[in-house]
């Protein structure tokens, strides 16, 4: 072995223990499309797994783009895979019909269909393997530039991203064809990657050449500016995690207070990570600029990408997936305990109730004591809100809507569907965060009474 593939394939195995891709005896499934890149890949993994104590499995999708050239790729790895003794998985999908129906593009699509099969074919402690390559990584930070990204935009591509891991993520795609070549390895070449169609393949070919010009060390340096990237913005993550966690408050939003206290650095990312909790759409620059205009001013309500609705409400923002509105639902109420169906627990316990003679009732715990006996009937229920319910707030005397009421109260929509509301005989005794109705409450007349707590799940 000459000094260049001894240095080459020294630079995929520092890669690999680097960045703790591969575990002593993990399974290995490690995409294989029959090109150079996952030619180069396939083959050091054969060697590297049989040294490691590691399995390694083949996966090939045909994507039915290019009619016999996509079988003819198929059959070439298979051919290969016989021959060296890897087991090989082959998927075939219509990706073309896939995108139309999904309303994506060719490229989003066969890249999801992908990953999802190579998923199903990796155990819970297995890592997926894909050929992706520094030079691939320097197209993405490009096209990711043109479209106004930040700083984990320009790092490329990641080398380890959950169970996906990139042992070729240093290694560019000239010294891949020198693998093949010194190994005598042939490969197949998909004729897309030569359509301008692609905007990949524009940037491949009349932008990084460019690069290469002004610097033939071009991928190298990218390498360099991409670790420095990626190190600030882990460091800005951590930063942003911390922060969101300590804003949480009691009401299940983020206290717009805390928030203003951060600089937009760290803002724009705790906003990103708010939303992600709820959604993996992706959030652009406008997204989140509008987001922080609502925390900056305490005002506004906005919905983003994912159907997550944003919403500042008093001191707090809410970030909610409007997927998670309620659906109707019903249980009977059981005592002392009643489990609800989004895992809560109504605890409905007795209390003394001894009135001093200079104590007004109206002061004594209205929310959550209510009138004992009231509820003792088999007709009694625990449900969330319907359209129409009606309600006579203890001491109010007069009967509103319930959605009257809530807004009144300032509580947001998408919370109101999860809120219980105990009804017997269909009539509504209390609604959680109101408290009790007029009939059911706590008066100088109650001989017992009771107190309902909600313990979260």
């Amino acid at each position: 072995m000459n000094d260049r593939m001894k240095k080459l394939e020294q630079k995929i195995e520092d890669t690999i223990l680097e960045e703790k891709m591969l575990p002593e005896g993990c399974q290995i499934v490690v995409g294989f499309s029959g090109g150079a890149d996952s030619m180069a890949l396939v083959h050091f993994l054969l060697g590297y797994s049989r040294k490691h104590g590691m399995t390694l499995t083949a996966a090939h999708v045909n994507h039915g783009l290019r009619g016999a050239e996509s079988d003819a790729d198929e059959a070439f790895v298979a051919a290969w895979c016989s021959a060296n003794h890897v087991g090989l998985k082959v998927f075939h999908a219509d990706i073309s019909a896939l995108a139309k129906k999904s309303s994506q593009g060719l490229e989003e699509c066969g890249r999801n269909v992908r990953y999802t099969f190579f998923r199903s074919l990796c155990g819970p402690a297995g890592r997926i393997a894909t050929a992706h390559t520094l030079t691939d990584s320097a197209e993405t930070a490009l096209m990711n530039l043109a479209k106004g990204t930040g700083p984990r935009g320009l790092s490329g591509i990641p080398p380890v991203r959950n169970e996906i891991v990139r042992p070729l993520i240093r290694v560019t795609r000239e010294e891949v064809e020198a693998y093949c070549r010194y190994y005598g390895l042939d490969f197949v070449t998909d004729s897309s990657n030569l359509s301008e169609e692609f905007a990949r393949n524009r940037i491949r070919h009349g932008v990084t050449p460019v690069f290469r010009e002004l610097n033939p060390g071009f991928e190298q340096a990218f390498f360099r500016a991409a670790c420095l990237l990626r190190q600030d913005e882990e460091y800005l993550q951590k930063i942003a995690r911390t922060g969101l966690e300590q804003s949480i408050d009691v009401c299940g939003g983020y206290s717009i207070r805390k928030l203003k206290e951060q600089p937009d650095s760290i803002l724009s990312r705790m906003i990103f990570l708010a939303v992600r909790k709820q959604t993996k759409a992706r959030l652009d620059y406008n997204h989140v600029a509008s987001v922080m205009a609502m925390i900056r001013t305490e005002r506004g309500n906005m919905t983003l990408p994912g159907g997550i609705q944003c919403l500042s409400n008093g001191n707090t923002l809410f970030v909610h997936s409007e997927k998670e509105r309620s659906v109707p639902w019903r249980v009977p109420l059981q005592l002392p305990d009643t489990y609800l169906p989004d895992g809560r627990t109504i605890c409905i316990r007795p209390v003394s109730f001894k009135r001093k003679n200079d104590e007004k009732i109206n002061n004594l715990l209205f929310n959550n004591r209510i009138n004992y006996d009231t509820i003792l009937n088999t007709n009694s229920f625990i449900r969330n809100r319907l359209p129409g319910d009606r309600f006579c707030p203890a001491g109010r005397g007069v009967t509103k809507t319930l959605k009257k009421l809530l807004n009144e109260r300032k509580i947001p929509p998408f919370r109101r569907g999860r809120l219980a509301v105990l009804e017997r005989g269909g009539e509504i005794l209390w609604i959680e965060g109101i408290g009790p109705s007029q009939s059911a409450a706590v008066t100088d007349r109650t001989e017992r009474a009771a107190e309902i707590i909600i313990k979260e799940c």
